[in-house]
């Protein structure tokens, strides 16, 4: 793989902020840089992790039983429901070796490094070199995330301990076996969509690890750890601060600087890829134990080297959590978008966002490798780029007012639940619940149970069981334990018998409330029939 040839550096006293990422970064000097030595062995590596991966589903599907994910997000069950299984005993291995070793695992080990890695090789291939997007506030997603995913939970079981209970640890039990390996990942529409926005996207516009700096919540375990770690990238004498080293890091690492000032990388983002010490033309850069330095302040954190001013981090910042929290986690498309996505989301659509800021505010701009305005002018490509930005946040608009607008719905249905709410109060709250689903592309089934639970208030029987039935068919369960015995009842009446309906929704709702009376009675019913 051939280094592209750095990116050109603006004239002293050129607007700086016209380009994004900023054009005056680093350029290596002494000659070409040589192609990296361990990017084939890694892309063996990877393949290779994809290869166990197969065999562990094919096992799967060959037993019908197998080990439960390997994967750290599994961790989330161990804290919220006590079971210890194959993802949290490895998500507390591979802290315990980052501790040692450092972030060999992220760079070697990773499937999403991998599709991040195929990505920026496929964009290679079309002449476009990512270069990182810098953000001293989006970097902290990732903490973000991480917070919300495990320390949360347990603050509101702190906090209400009786609406949030959580198993105390000693309760925990193993659970090491599942006959349900797909059961926590998302189906084949998100899986698509992951790829494109976690691989794709993200790689070609905010750079060749902007998911894992970010985006990934395990991310901040490992970097954390990764400061303490005794195993180090180190350097001689013989360097002479070519920055060859820092051309090639696609961790975003200032190598030559680092190493200069140190005399070891003390950036928790390197993931210990080895491209730095691969290409050094005086072999000056080796892998050897020293005394971390776990409070150093790495090169590319300093203030000069940003690419948004504070007002924008800002900026950054309320449209990410926006976009996360309240427009795309768990928006309806088919299936549900979950969280990690939804964070990818987020992220792009916040320096998304951003650059249409800088396009209409700033008389040169330049995205990545792409001109979009020239001397107050847009050029083609900029006039394709303002429709499909304004399109995208026009869509987010709408998305975040279907969700709020289902909030709404959702708060308002509360005070529903009394015998004696007149018809003008139910009729309100239906054409709420009509607008809402009218800002989704694909109808919301949590606002289509509602809608149908009005509907059946409203005697409307034929729209009701029309509305909850495609909720079901939709997602195969219902959110709701009234939307699910309203649709139960109406299954079971003798003009449809849908009973195998019934008997799916009933089970759903004895599950999870095993003396519900009106499940009970219904389980009874469904029990006595003449089979």
């Amino acid at each position: 793989m051939t280094a592209a040839p750095p990116a050109p550096v603006p004239p002293a006293g050129r607007d700086l902020l016209a380009f994004l990422p900023r054009q005056d970064r680093h350029v290596p000097k002494c000659g070409p840089v040589r192609p990296s030595k361990v990017s084939r062995k890694r892309a063996w590596f990877l393949i290779g992790i994809h290869v166990l991966i197969g065999a562990h589903i094919w096992h799967w599907l060959a037993t019908g039983n197998t080990l439960t994910p390997v994967e750290p997000s599994e961790a989330m069950q161990t804290v919220e429901l006590g079971k210890i299984n194959a993802g949290f005993l490895l998500f507390l291995a591979l802290i315990a070796s980052t501790l040692v070793f450092g972030r060999f695992f992220c760079g070697w080990a990773c499937h999403v490094v991998a599709l991040q890695d195929l990505s920026a090789w496929l964009l290679g291939k079309a002449g476009l070199k990512p270069r990182p997007v810098r953000s001293r506030l989006l970097v902290l997603a990732p903490w973000v995330v991480a917070g919300h995913m495990f320390a949360w939970p347990v603050v509101e079981h702190l906090l209400w301990p009786k609406e949030k209970p959580l198993p105390a640890p000693a309760e925990w039990e193993y659970h090491l076996t599942t006959e349900n390996l797909w059961q926590t990942f998302p189906g084949p529409i998100m899986t698509v969509l992951t790829v494109l926005v976690a691989g794709g996207l993200i790689v070609w516009w905010l750079g060749a690890k902007g998911f894992c700096t970010h985006g990934c919540p395990y991310g901040a375990f490992f970097a954390i750890a990764d400061r303490f770690a005794p195993v180090r990238i180190k350097v001689t004498d013989a360097c002479d601060a070519c920055g060859h080293c820092t051309s090639v890091c696609t961790s975003n690492v200032r190598v030559h600087e680092e190493v200069a000032k140190h005399g070891q990388l003390v950036d928790p983002g390197c993931m210990k890829c080895l491209d730095c010490i691969s290409v050094c033309p005086k072999d000056a850069l080796y892998v050897g134990f020293a005394w971390p330095k776990p409070f150093a302040k790495s090169q590319q954190r300093i203030q000069a080297r940003a690419d948004f001013t504070w007002f924008e981090e800002g900026l950054l910042a309320v449209v990410a959590f926006t976009a996360v929290q309240w427009t795309f986690r768990g928006a309806w498309f088919g299936e549900g978008i979950p969280l990690l996505l939804a964070v990818g989301l987020g992220v792009t659509t916040a320096v998304l966002a951003l650059l249409l800021l800088r396009m209409l505010t700033h008389r040169d701009m330049t995205f990545q490798h792409t001109v979009l305005r020239r001397g107050g002018a847009f050029t083609g490509a900029g006039k394709v780029g303002l429709v499909a930005l304004v399109a995208w946040l026009a869509f987010t608009a709408m998305l975040f007012t279907g969700n709020r607008l289902k909030g709404a719905l959702s708060d308002r249905m509360v005070s529903l639940t009394r015998p004696d709410v007149a018809t003008a109060e139910l009729e309100s709250t239906l054409a709420l619940g009509d607008t809402a689903q009218a800002f989704f592309v694909v109808d919301d089934p949590v606002v289509g149970q509602l809608r149908g639970l009005l509907l059946f208030r409203l005697k409307r029987e034929a729209e009701a069981e029309q509305a909850l039935m495609a909720c079901y068919e939709a997602r195969g369960h219902m959110d709701y334990v009234e939307a699910s015995i309203c649709l139960a009842g109406m299954c079971m009446k003798p003009e449809r018998q849908r009973f195998d309906v019934a008997d799916k929704l009933i089970n759903n709702v004895l599950s999870s409330q095993p003396q519900h009376p009106v499940a009970v009675r219904m389980r009874a019913y469904l029990d006595s029939r003449p089979k």
